[in-house]
């Protein structure tokens, strides 16, 4: 039976990957959409003679930072294209925290519940039925 309430993105998300699934109606099973990697670290360069370097933080704070920008482009590209109504997040503690920081606000209002959970251990296999329990019929 068709809840008619659309497609939900669920991303998954820890420092060191992310997958996007897809639920195209409450109850159905989730699919994956695509996995996604963090962006390489930023150059380090050191000056020999002062011992300090330039370019980018080299704390892994920054590169978590970066990686959450990175996930709201590509959650941002999916809205544009209207591949989903609703989105749910599930994320380690601080990346959640950055994610939800980092949210403008479309996809603020397609927000429909976020959890910290570190989930990027999960085969994918198990993900599905991870998922499926956080995709509940939302008002219209």
């Amino acid at each position: 039976m068709s809840t008619g309430q659309g497609t939900t993105w669920v991303l998954v998300a820890d420092a060191h990957h992310a997958r996007v699934l897809a639920v195209e109606d409450a109850g159905l099973p989730a699919r994956l959409v695509t996995t996604l990697q963090p962006p390489p670290p930023e150059a380090q360069h050191r000056s020999p003679e002062h011992g300090w370097t330039h370019g980018a933080d080299p704390r892994p704070e920054h590169e978590e930072r970066r990686f959450s920008q990175a996930l709201v482009q590509a959650l941002e590209r999916g809205a544009a294209a209207n591949q989903f109504r609703h989105l749910v997040i599930v994320a380690s503690p601080r990346l959640l925290g950055l994610l939800r920081e980092g949210l403008p606000r479309g996809l603020a209002n397609r927000l429909r519940a976020s959890t910290a959970k570190d989930w990027g251990h999960v085969a994918a296999a198990e993900l599905a039925q991870h998922v499926r329990p956080l995709v509940e019929i939302w008002p219209r």
